[in-house]
């Protein structure tokens, strides 16, 4: 699916390969004031991310990460550092494939307002503004899923499918490592 189907996305940033000594191979640079509200970046509000190479939606996600989008894609920028999960580490090593390509890999993202809700504790009950990026973010794959009968090509745990092997070996390799330090 094309992204310039998802009317309600915007960019927000284009992943690039590093060329230094950084054990991650790709980085990601942001759009410039003017062309993006810099505090969408560091909105904690929950959003949905959709990774795409060359206007091809491949993953569809959704986070609530304090931070922002920025920490969000902070997971799978620095995948080959410290004990990451195999979704980060496979989806760096796709992205960095892609870019080896030459494909333009992009990050975009769509961000729900904040509304009142009425959010219970354990004994209380008080109103809170509140973004549904989760029902956002299961609306988005379900559209995918109705116009491409299967979810995007990097929603592996969605369309019941093993990461690649290439892939899944090599991570398996790094924890292993991790384990003998």
């Amino acid at each position: 699916m094309n992204i310039s189907e998802a009317t309600n996305a915007f960019k927000v940033g284009e992943f690039l390969l590093r060329d230094d000594n950084n054990p991650n191979k790709i980085k990601i640079k942001y759009l410039d004031e003017g062309e993006i509200d810099q505090n969408i970046l560091n909105d904690s509000s929950g959003r949905v991310y959709l990774i795409v190479s060359n206007q091809e939606i491949m993953k569809i996600g959704g986070s609530m990460s304090k931070g922002g989008i920025k920490a969000t894609l902070s997971f799978y920028i620095s995948a080959m550092q410290g004990g990451p999960s195999q979704r980060s580490w496979c989806i760096h090593l796709l992205i960095e494939k892609e870019l080896r390509k030459n494909n333009k890999v992009e990050c975009w993202m769509i961000k729900n307002e904040k509304v009142d809700a009425q959010i219970s504790g354990l004994k209380t009950t008080l109103t809170q503004k509140v973004a549904a990026f989760k029902e956002s973010e299961d609306l988005c794959k379900k559209e995918y899923k109705e116009i491409n009968n299967k979810f995007p090509p990097w929603n592996f745990q969605e369309n019941h499918e093993e990461y690649p092997k290439d892939l899944t070996n090599l991570y398996r390799e790094h924890m292993s490592s991790r384990a003998l330090r």
